[in-house]
C-alpha cells in the first residue's frame, strides 16, 4: 500500500563480530583524507544507493565508516577549543564590524537565535513588558522565530570565515552539509520567499523538489535550519507548478523523520489539505503520499482528520488513476487506526460503499487494500453498521470460501466477526441463508487452515452461530 523508502539493512552477526576491524577502518580513513576528500566520497556513495539501487554491504559499510570519521573530528575539534574559538570568534567580529541590524538591542552581541520581537526570553523573564528596541509595550509575549535574518546571519558569518559557535551537546545530530551546499540553498530560498518573477520562483521550487529528493542530508539540513515555515506558504501559490513542486518537497522532507512533527508544528498540515483538495492531479496525488507519510505520528492523524482531509482523500480514491489511488488507500488506512473520530469521518464521506464497490469488482486493483481499511472501519459501531447495512455479508462470505490470499480471508472474517458482534440479526441472517450450510463449512475449513487470527475470529463465530441455534430452540 506504501510507496517503499528503502533503508541499509542493519550488520549481520558476521559484522558485528568485526567491530576492532571497523574501529581500524575508521582511524585509517581519518589519518588517509581530508574533509572534503570525505565528504566528496560519501556524496559518491550516497549517489550510487538513491540512482543505482546500489544497497550492497560494503557500500553501506563504508558510508558508516566515513560518517563516524567526520563525528570523531569534529567533537574533537570542538572539545579541544570550545574556549579558545569563543574568544576568537569575538575578537574577530570586534575587528570585523557587525551590521547593527545583526545585533542584539539587550546584549549588544550577534544574535544566533533571531525572533521577530528581539526580546529574548531574558528580557522577558526579567518582568519587562516593553520591547527593548521600541520601547513599545507587547500586545502579546510569544516569540517567533526570524528565520529569514537567521539565514541572513548565517551567510555573513560565512562570507566573513566565521562559524557560530554551536553545542557539543547538539553535534551528534549535525547535518553533513558543506558550506557552499547551505548558500546554495539559501538562494532558493532567497528566491521563493523574496520578490521574483513567478517563473524564478517556480524554477527555485523545482529545484528544492530536486535536491530533497536525491539527498537524505538536505531533507535532515532544511529541518534543522528552519526553512520549512518558509516554504509552507508556497503550497497556496497560484500558480499550480510551483505549487506542485513545493507539495512534493515537503513530502520529501517528511521522509526525515524529526520533520514529521514539525512540519505539523509551523502549521503545514491545513495547506497540504487544501492542495489534496484543489490541485492538479499529480499535486493531489503528492499531497496524499505526504499526509501519509505525516500520519505516521499519532497527533499528527487527529489533525489532519480534524483538517477535513479524509473526503478529499475519499475523492482521489474513486476519481484518481491508480498511483492517486493508492496514495489515498495509504492515507486512509493509517488516519482510520487513529482517532475512532477519523473512522467516523470515513462512513460520513461515503468510504464505505466506495470500498464495498472496490471489494465486489474483481476487475478492480484496489480490491486488497479496500478490504483492509473496511477491516479497520468494522471495528467502530458506526462503520460496522454502514457495512452491514450496505449488504457486505454474502461479499464477505466469498471471500472467506474463495482460496485468495490467506490476509484477505483474514480481514473477511474479523470483518463478518464484527457485524455478527455488533448485530445478533446477521447470526440469523447466516443460519437462514439458503447457502447457510456452504457459509458453516467455508468457517470450519478456514478455522482449521487460515492465519491464526482467522482461525480463532472463525471458530468464534461458529460458535456464536450454535448457541444462537440453541437459543431459538428452546
Amino acid at each position: 500500500m506504501t510507496r517503499a523508502v528503502e533503508m541499509a539493512n542493519p550488520p549481520s552477526p558476521q559484522q558485528q563480530s568485526h567491530g576492532d576491524n571497523e574501529s581500524l577502518g575508521i582511524a585509517s580513513i581519518e589519518i588517509c583524507r581530508s574533509n572534503s576528500e570525505l565528504k566528496r566520497e560519501l556524496k559518491r556513495l550516497v549517489d550510487l544507493i538513491t540512482d543505482e539501487d546500489d544497497c550492497r554491504t560494503e557500500v553501506l559499510d563504508e558510508i558508516s565508516c566515513i560518517l563516524a570519521a567526520l563525528k570523531n573530528r569534529k567533537l574533537r575539534f570542538q572539545n579541544n577549543k570550545s574556549e579558545n574559538n569563543s574568544k576568537s570568534f569575538s575578537e574577530n567580529l570586534e575587528a570585523i564590524g557587525v551590521p547593527d541590524c545583526f545585533l542584539c538591542p539587550i546584549s549588544s552581541n550577534l544574535i544566533r537565535d533571531p525572533v521577530v520581537v528581539a526580546t529574548g526570553q531574558a528580557w522577558l523573564d526579567a518582568g519587562n513588558r516593553t520591547c527593548p528596541k521600541t520601547q513599545q509595550i507587547l500586545p502579546h509575549f510569544v516569540l517567533t522565530p526570524n528565520y529569514l535574518l537567521g539565514m541572513m546571519i548565517q551567510q555573513w558569518c560565512e562570507a566573513h570565515g566565521l562559524e557560530l559557535p554551536i553545542n557539543t551537546a547538539d553535534m551528534t545530530n549535525s547535518v553533513i552539509i558543506t558550506a557552499k551546499e547551505r548558500k546554495y540553498v539559501a538562494t532558493l530560498v532567497d528566491e521563493l520567499s523574496g520578490d521574483h518573477y513567478e517563473s524564478q520562483r517556480r524554477e527555485a521550487a523545482r529545484e528544492l523538489r530536486a535536491l530533497t529528493r536525491k539527498q537524505p542530508s538536505y531533507r535532515a539540513y532544511i529541518g534543522e535550519a528552519r526553512i520549512i515555515p518558509i516554504l509552507i506558504p508556497l503550497l497556496l501559490s497560484p500558480d499550480l507548478e510551483t505549487q506542485e513542486h513545493m507539495v512534493t518537497t515537503l513530502l520529501n522532507l517528511s521522509i526525515h523523520e524529526a520533520n514529521k512533527s514539525l512540519i505539523a508544528e509551523e502549521g503545514g498540515i491545513p495547506p497540504i489539505v487544501e492542495v489534496l483538495r484543489s490541485g492538479n492531479m499529480a499535486a493531489r496525488e503528492n499531497a496524499a503520499a505526504a499526509l501519509f507519510s505525516l500520519s505516521a505520528v499519532d497527533e499528527n492523524k487527529a489533525q489532519i482528520g480534524a483538517c477535513g482531509a479524509i473526503p478529499p482523500l475519499v475523492e482521489l480514491l474513486r476519481d484518481g488513476n491508480t498511483r492517486g489511488k493508492k496514495d489515498a488507500a495509504s492515507a486512509l488506512f493509517n488516519l482510520c487506526i487513529y482517532p475512532p473520530g477519523n473512522r467516523s469521518r470515513g462512513v460520513r464521506a461515503g468510504l464505505v460503499a466506495l470500498l464495498l464497490e472496490f471489494t465486489s469488482n474483481p476487475e478492480e486493483t484496489m480490491g486488497d487494500e479496500s478490504l483492509a481499511i473496511l477491516t479497520i472501519l468494522s471495528s467502530h459501531e458506526e462503520g460496522a453498521k454502514a457495512i452491514g447495512d450496505a449488504g457486505a455479508l454474502p461479499l464477505l462470505m466469498e471471500y472467506i470460501k474463495a482460496e485468495g490470499s490467506p490476509r484477505n480471508r483474514e480481514n473477511a472474517v474479523i470483518i463478518l466477526s464484527a457485524l455478527c458482534s455488533n448485530d445478533p440479526r446477521y447470526l440469523k441472517e447466516l443460519k437462514n441463508s439458503d447457502r447457510g450450510a456452504g457459509y458453516k463449512q467455508a468457517l470450519i475449513d478456514l478455522s482449521l487452515t487460515g492465519t491464526t487470527r482467522a482461525r480463532r475470529k472463525a471458530s468464534a463465530l461458529i460458535d456464536w452461530i450454535q448457541r444462537y441455534q440453541r437459543q431459538i430452540t428452546m
